[in-house]
Order: C-alpha cells, then sequence, then structure tokens
C-alpha cells in the first residue's frame, strides 16, 4: 500500500507551477551600474534564474513573503531571480529535471533525489533550533500512557515556544527536551495488530517513512495496522488527541504546531513516549545547468542570508539559518528514498 515517492519520475508541464511568481523585474536587478557591469563579467549565466518554493502557508501570501530573498538573490547577481511556488516537493525537484526552476528549497529527501535523478547539487540545510536534523516523536493518549510508557509522564519544556507538555521512557524531562533519537524505540513492538494508528503522507519522512522503518525493526507488520490517514503534523496530533488513533506519529515537538488557546489540555493528554533516528533538516538544491561560479555564488548568498534577513527566513521557512549540506546527512535521505520508491 507504498506509492511511488520521489525516486518515481512524474509529468512535467507548466502545471508545476500553474500558481504564482514573484520577481525582481530586470529593471530592478540591473539598475545599478555595479550590477551591469557583474552581468557582463559573467556572460555564461542566465538572464533568470527561478527558485522554487513549496507552499507551507496560503500560495499568495508565500510568493509575497518570499520576495525578499528573490530581491535580495536578483540584486547580489545582477541577474533576474523569479520565486515560484510548486504544488508538492516531487514538483519541485522535476522542475529542476525539466528546466523549469534552478533553486529549489525542499525536504533532504528532495535533495538527494534531485542529485540523483537529474545530477543536482545539495548545497545548503536548514537549521532550526540550533540543528539540522531532527526526529519523528511516538505519541499516545494520556489514557494509553500505561501501555507505552515504562515510567509516569513528566512534564518537560519545549524551549522553542516555552510551552510545556508530556514525555515519557526518558525522551525528556524539566528543562532538558533535546528532541535527539533514538530513544525507546523498542516501545512501538507493543503496538498490538489492529490499533488504529495515525500516518501522515506517505512521503513525509517524521510522519509516515522513520515510523514505519522503526516499526519493521520492531517486527510490527503495517499492513496488520488500522491505518489513519492523516494530512498535516497538527493533525496527526489531534488525530490521537480526539481518540481517532491510539498512536501518531509527527516531527519533535508538533504539538507546538496547535494553538494554545483552542486546545488547551493538549499538554495533559497528549504523551510522546519514544523518538525515532535522527533524519536530515531540507535544504537548498541548484541545477547542474547553473555554471559552478554561479552555484558558488548563489550558495555563498544564501548561506549569509541569516544575517542579511532573519525575519524573513524565520517568517518563511520557519528556520533561523541555512548550513553547508553534510553529504552524510543527504545520503541517509537517499537510503530512505531507495526504501519507499515502490
Amino acid at each position: 500500500m507504498m506509492r511511488k515517492t520521489l525516486m518515481t519520475t512524474g509529468i512535467v508541464g507548466v502545471a508545476l507551477f500553474a500558481l504564482v511568481g514573484c520577481s525582481s523585474t530586470a529593471s530592478d536587478a540591473t539598475a545599478s551600474s555595479d550590477s551591469a557591469g557583474a552581468a557582463d563579467a559573467h556572460s555564461d549565466w542566465p538572464s533568470e534564474i527561478t527558485l522554487a518554493l513549496i507552499p507551507n502557508e496560503q500560495v499568495n501570501d508565500l510568493v509575497t513573503s518570499a520576495a525578499p530573498l528573490t530581491d535580495y538573490l536578483s540584486e547580489q547577481l545582477g541577474i533576474t531571480v523569479t520565486g515560484v511556488v510548486t504544488k508538492d516537493y516531487q514538483a519541485a525537484v522535476e522542475a529542476i529535471g525539466s528546466g523549469q526552476a534552478q533553486i529549489a528549497i525542499a525536504d533532504a529527501g528532495s535533495l538527494a533525489a534531485a542529485e540523483d535523478m537529474y545530477g543536482a547539487h545539495a548545497v545548503l540545510q536548514d537549521v532550526r533550533y540550533g540543528a539540522s536534523s531532527y526526529a519523528s516523536e511516538f505519541f499516545t493518549s494520556i489514557d494509553n500512557a500505561s501501555k507505552y510508557c515504562e515510567d509516569d509522564p513528566v512534564e518537560a519544556t519545549y524551549a522553542a515556544t516555552g510551552q510545556t507538555f508530556l514525555y515519557c521512557n526518558g525522551v525528556a524531562e524539566g528543562d532538558t527536551n533535546t528532541g535527539v533519537g533514538p530513544v525507546a524505540v523498542d516501545e512501538l513492538a507493543k503496538i498490538a495488530p489492529g490499533t488504529k494508528v495515525a500516518f501522515g503522507n506517505t512521503t513525509s519522512p517524521a510522519g509516515y517513512q522513520l515510523p514505519v522503518l522503526a516499526l519493521e525493526e520492531q517486527g510490527v507488520n503495517i499492513d496488520d495496522l488500522e491505518q489513519v490517514p492523516v494530512t498535516g503534523n497538527d493533525n496527526l496530533i489531534m488525530a490521537v488527541y480526539n481518540g481517532d488513533a491510539e498512536v501518531g506519529f509527527a516531527y519533535w515537538d508538533a504539538r507546538s504546531s496547535i494553538d494554545a488557546s483552542e486546545v488547551p489540555d493538549l499538554g495533559d493528554k497528549v504523551v510522546v513516549f519514544g523518538l525515532s533516528e535522527m533524519y536530515p533538516n531540507g535544504g537548498v538544491v541548484l541545477s547542474d545547468d547553473l555554471p559552478q561560479d554561479l552555484r558558488d555564488q548563489i550558495t555563498d548568498l544564501m548561506d549569509n542570508y541569516s544575517d542579511v534577513d532573519p525575519e524573513t527566513l524565520s517568517n518563511i521557512f520557519n528556520q533561523t539559518d541555512w548550513v553547508p549540506a553534510d553529504p552524510a546527512a543527504i545520503d541517509l535521505a537517499r537510503q530512505v528514498n531507495a526504501r519507499f520508491s515502490e
């Protein structure tokens, strides 16, 4: 029941970008003599390139909020940089392969797929809360805590937001809450056949892929479970909170994505009982069609963007920085791709 994911080629066409774009105009990008001079010095550079984004909010809002980044790149490079929104990560990979985009900001699996399928270059990884990797968290309701917790649930502070949530099995305690796995993966073996389990989209590392790998390592056949398909990490949490599933999976700590004023007792009702192996954050991938010196400049400019405009970086991508991509981390994503490519 697994469907083909990023490693599967898709139909490429204008439909990938059947959305709206944001760009600096050519006149803006080349207004200054310095910019014009830079363009003349790089005659093999294209006059315009496209940066593909994945929607994490309303498309119009994303396009508008990305304008400072595309404006910055246009001004610094002396060429027009246009921002577009693709429908999903696979579309971003295909856009790189078809020449419809030369820069994509996507998840780690997409970075690896773009490298393998189209010879692209993963150059940067996202940093969120000081880390360039994350774990999938395994959670259940307080009513089922005795089944999956070897100890009593304890409160711990999620430093990114200051919220207090419940954890057990040594996942976190007090102010010690790093989200670094693996922790208590063996507790997954307690999930009995027929149990209702909430999974995210099959392309989601935290909501599906990492949990499935962990379950299989513990001898649990996911086909024996009553799978509750859910879209969105917040909805995965709410599936367990509402009793629609006994166990769920999401990124650490997805409970913070839910408005506390709307679900004030969430911190008392959902318990995280384990963490998966760490998985790399996404980042930036560049097309091999771009000249090497242009790729280098784009990489440097985006690497330093946190110093130029940290507010935009936080608002668009909910991150604090980009750092050079770790080939070993991208290779882990490649291995996960291989497992879920059929």
